[in-house]
């Protein structure tokens, strides 16, 4: 094979998958990759003594399939062993910090490792926000409840406690008692972090406003915790959220930023080696290691080290290797949105760009860069559009914009402000001096994405696909390329066959739509809020809040449907020839059979006479309920064996009429 690291990592990812979705014995799963290796090492002796004989390729290929397939799937399972907590009555825990999230506006949320538990697994831990922020390596001793991270309470809802588990978190503690810190351990972590806290408190000293540092932190590190809220928004809506994560464009800029500086200072190739090296350590360690910024410094680092051994170097092998060395570390990381999205848009400049690049270059300087700006800002939102379809739900229609504006103005206020920070642990006085000129920047680059973003009253489209579309789009979209690389007939059949199954796949999803009927009392914290869909229209029965809107949002995207009529909420209603009973507080209804009970408002009724006079076929517990009422009900329900529906648990109640 001319390059072994295509089917390597290609496999090893696909192992990772089968260990996501499958459920295999470890045990089972290590003899394949055993045996695969002896029969990899078996081919290779033989083609070697005998020479090379194509026959034996294909054994060879599925050889290297299975056995790095196998380490992939162990690689995934080592990483994310069960953790179950049997206690879920103890209320007195000891937790240790390590990563703080942003506080909202009731609380402060962090990871800590709950070190009062023997296997002291990673946990969510939310506490009130008027005692002091957490610091990284803080132990605490707290009073309150644990619990599984619940499941989305609504269908189609972000699922959160999918998305922690793959950080290997599966349980979240609250506490709305003071807690108290016992102690302060020094680790690697809270060493990196106290040194990031003390590098971002030089920005204080300058003179930068509140609103300005929480930017600089979110441009030079990553940290989001005092980004302003309305910056954040304004980034979202032009779809150029990436600039205020720190990604592999901050790591190339800051590099290539140093590797000037150093050439003209005239020092040694070894001395900026060194340096070079040095840099893309602490600078990866104080962005906490994510996945985009790993990505761009191993990539470097590759070609330092390539160009050290005279080496030719190929950025797709770069983009490979480092995919299968960051995987090998963490398998994790092939989940995370931010690692999906920087190896796709990488992939689609390298792979796409080349086409199209004559189409972006000018003679003048100034066009060119702007012309080449907007080339690789079109190429790189095409290649990553289908992804961030399926995951945000929207189409950006201002990125252009919004990068020939924000990654200009960004890319020089980074550099500025890194040279800043440093030269300014030298001196804070005489740094201070360009404070004002770097702040008037950065307020310029806010003011103008405010001032377009109120002039455009549309910004992104809502949309959804599914997986299997999402994949399909991206082949569509790469097949397209290459065969404007090399026009050869057969690449326009494999085109027009992948557009054809995204048809299908289309139409399949918009029939089963089209009949599709089916009634969802919605998880509301206040309200009965109960949809009835048939095809693509929707009747609703009762208001919801703002949290329940955005629920039913996302399923009107999900379902291709729309809210037609909106009804208000009555007592007892006939819906699809079913009888509704809604009782609330006043724990008033009438002596005849309904079909579903709807228990709202902490009604305090006689069950056994409700049982008697109303004879439902279906309980339903509003998740808006005190907890301890529901217990009662709970209790009742079990004992006589009668069908419930407890929506604080279990989320929205769905009836199914297909």
């Amino acid at each position: 094979m001319k390059y072994p690291i295509y089917p390597i990592t290609f496999s090893y990812v696909s192992g990772i998958f089968c260990g996501f979705y499958f459920k295999l014995p470890n045990s089972l799963v290590l003899s394949i990759a055993l045996l695969s290796f002896v029969g990899l090492l078996f081919l290779y002796i033989l083609q070697r003594n005998k020479g090379f004989n194509r026959k034996l390729n294909v054994l060879t290929i599925l050889s290297v399939f299975f056995a790095f397939s196998s380490l992939g799937f162990l690689s995934y399972s080592f990483n994310n062993k069960p953790v179950i907590i049997d206690n879920l009555n103890e209320k007195e825990f000891t937790i240790k910090v390590t990563d703080v999230l942003k506080s909202n506006a009731y609380s402060h949320r962090m990871y800590a490792d709950l070190v009062s538990e023997k296997q002291e697994p990673k946990v969510l831990v939310t506490f009130s926000n008027k005692e002091p922020i957490p610091k990284v390596g803080n132990v605490y001793k707290l009073v309150g409840t644990i619990k599984k991270v619940p499941e989305p309470r609504n269908l189609y809802d972000f699922n959160y406690s999918e998305y922690l588990s793959l950080k290997n978190i599966h349980y979240q503690i609250t506490t709305y008692n003071q807690s108290f810190k016992i102690a302060e351990e020094k680790s690697f972590q809270s060493v990196i972090v106290s040194g990031r806290d003390y590098l971002t408190a030089q920005f204080y000293k300058l003179g930068y406003s509140e609103k300005t540092q929480g930017f600089i932190q979110a441009l030079l590190f990553g940290i989001k915790t005092n980004l302003n809220d309305e910056i954040q928004q304004q980034f979202k809506d032009f779809g150029i959220l990436h600039v205020l994560a720190v990604s592999g464009m901050h790591v190339v800029l800051l590099f290539s930023t140093i590797s000037y500086v150093l050439r003209k200072l005239r020092l040694s190739k070894n001395l900026i080696t060194i340096i070079l090296i040095i840099f893309l350590l602490i600078f990866s360690l104080m962005a906490g290691f994510s996945g985009s910024v790993v990505r761009a410094a191993l990539m470097c680092l590759m070609t330092i080290i390539g160009t050290f051994a005279g080496r030719r170097i190929h950025t797709i092998n770069l983009l490979v290797g480092s995919m299968l060395l960051i995987l090998l570390f963490d398998p994790n990381y092939l989940f995370d949105v931010g690692f999906q999205l920087s190896y796709l848009a990488v992939f689609a400049i390298v792979f796409c760009y080349p086409v199209v690049q004559h189409y972006f270059t000018f003679k003048n300087w100034i066009l060119n860069y702007f012309g080449q700006l907007v080339g690789v800002s079109l190429v790189a939102q095409l290649g990553v559009l289908p992804l961030s379809i399926y995951y945000f739900k929207q189409i950006p229609l201002l990125f252009l914009i919004g990068n020939i504006i924000a990654i200009p103005i960004t890319s020089f206020l980074l550099c500025a402000w890194f040279i800043q920070m440093l030269l300014s642990l030298i001196s804070v006085k005489v740094f201070a001096f360009f404070t004002p000129f770097l702040s008037w920047i950065s307020t310029f680059c806010f003011d103008s994405l405010s001032r377009l973003s109120d002039y455009y009253s549309v910004k992104t489209i809502d949309y959804h696909i599914t997986i299997l579309q999402t994949v399909l789009a991206l082949l569509m979209i790469f097949t397209l390329f290459w065969f404007f690389q090399k026009k050869e007939l057969y690449k326009v059949y494999v085109f027009l066959s992948i557009v054809v199954f995204f048809q299908l796949i289309t139409l399949k999803n918009i029939t089963e739509n089209k009949n599709k009927q089916e009634v969802v009392v919605m998880s509301d914290a206040n309200n009965v809020v109960i949809t009835n869909r048939v095809g693509s229209k929707i009747h609703q029965i009762g208001k919801v809040n703002k949290f329940t809107l955005q629920s039913l949002k996302n399923y009107e995207l999900h379902t291709n449907s729309k809210v037609k009529s909106i009804d208000s909420l009555q007592n007892s209603f006939v819906l699809n020839d079913k009888k509704w009973l809604i009782i609330d507080s006043l724990a008033v209804y009438p002596k005849q059979q309904f079909d579903y009970v709807v228990l709202h408002q902490n009604p305090k009724i006689n069950l056994d006479r409700l049982m008697q006079n109303v004879q439902p076929k279906m309980i339903l517990l509003h998740n808006g309920n005190y907890q301890y009422l529901v217990d009662e009900y709970v209790e009742y329900f079990k004992k006589r064996k009668i069908p419930y529906h407890d929506m604080r648990t279990k989320g929205s109640y769905v009836i199914n009429y297909n």
